[in-house]
């Protein structure tokens, strides 16, 4: 008996963990598709909101994004998974955590893969999401159904604009060792896809193109079950 009981708790603790980065304005709900494709697959996942750091949005980092990333991964994480905004922040975790794998999803870029803008967009210190109007969440959420659009429309939150004004100026990365995805949709209107496809040449990574998805429809739309399966079934490959 106890025996059992042992091996059960061994078990459950050598479970692969996965760490999943929303993008901005948005939160760990935006992997509400992924997550039970995940665990059902045997990951423990872990996807929290970021917070803001002590003095507020307009004071909040990359570092203190990334910082609390490390802290939820913590020793050696399977995969970390960033979508967005969350895509170069899990690129600068990668270099303390040291996944087995990367998963990029309509990711943004550090400026090794994508040099920035002689003029890069500029953002105020608190770019205001949260509490929108409704069609703001339907127009970006186009492939999505009713019911996504309802449940994510209460939830978008502010992001903070130092952050936002970081990465379009161009955040500097290291080129990751351990095998990467980038999930790229076609019709992503936030992102270009041609940007997406040089990170990935940059990164050596494996590609998937979901042909006339949207910026967030790789993980709130009617497919985004589907396309965490096919996530899954790759990592299985390369792990």
């Amino acid at each position: 008996m106890l025996g059992s009981l042992l091996f059960a708790c061994a078990a459950v603790a050598a479970k692969p963990v996965a760490v999943m980065v929303h993008g901005a304005g948005g939160g760990g709900w935006e992997y509400r598709f992924w997550k039970p494709v995940f665990e059902k697959a045997g990951y423990k996942v872990i996807a929290k909101d970021l917070v803001p750091a002590k003095g507020g949005l307009e004071k909040t980092t990359v570092d203190d994004y990334v910082a609390q990333i490390c802290r939820d991964g913590g020793d050696h994480p399977a995969v970390l998974i960033g979508a967005s905004m969350g895509g170069v922040l899990v690129l600068k975790a990668a270099e303390k955590l040291h996944p087995k794998a990367i998963v990029l999803v309509c990711s943004t870029s550090p400026k090794e893969a994508n040099p920035p803008a002689a003029e890069p967009q500029k953002y105020p210190a608190i770019v205001r999401w949260k509490g929108g109007p409704y069609k703001d969440t339907v127009d970006s959420m186009p492939d999505s159904d009713e019911a996504a659009r309802k449940y994510a429309w209460p939830r978008w939150r502010d992001e903070s604009g130092t952050v936002l004004n970081a990465i379009s100026a161009g955040v500097s990365t290291k080129k990751p060792n351990c095998p990467v995805l980038c999930v790229i949709p076609g019709a992503d209107d936030t992102i270009p896809p041609e940007k997406q496809q040089k990170l990935a040449e940059w990164c050596g990574a494996d590609v998937m193109r979901f042909h006339g998805m949207s910026h967030v429809g790789t993980l709130m739309s009617r497919r985004g079950g589907e396309v965490a399966s096919l996530v899954v079934a790759w990592l299985a490959r390369r792990l």
